[in-house]
């Protein structure tokens, strides 16, 4: 009996951090992510006229732990991507790309995800058609 409950404890432990048929959370910062995903620029309201931002529609959904807003991993489709004084030539609307940074909760009115990723590099993704 005492086996099994060591077995239980040290598999519930090692799963902790896991969503099941998926994988692992990512954490916040300042650890640091790879994500990829597709490039789309949308227009936000804002109150001095419109944000435009860059927003990365995620290729398949991630899962967030952020202990502020739960105990459990957020589920995120997309995040307002940060950090980039200026894209790469080669990117705009619709590329597919690979971005590396950290990721945070929002925190600011013209941050318009629940979360936003602090982009450190960004490679293109060539498609195989």
């Amino acid at each position: 009996m005492q086996i099994k409950r060591t077995l239980t404890l040290t598999a519930c432990a090692a799963l902790s951090g896991c969503v099941f048929g998926y994988g692992h959370c990512l954490f916040v910062q300042p650890v640091r992510n790879s994500l990829k995903g597709v490039v789309h620029f949308r227009d936000y309201p804002a109150a001095d006229g419109v944000d435009n931002v860059a927003i990365l529609a995620l290729d398949r959904t991630a899962y967030v732990y952020a202990p502020a807003q739960s105990h459990q991993c957020l589920p995120v489709n997309d995040v307002q991507m940060t950090g980039l004084a200026q894209f790469p030539e080669n990117i705009g609307e619709n590329s597919h790309v690979t971005v590396d940074g950290s990721l945070f909760e929002a925190a600011t009115p013209r941050q318009h995800t629940r979360f936003v990723f602090d982009v450190v590099s960004m490679l293109p993704i060539a498609d195989a058609h």
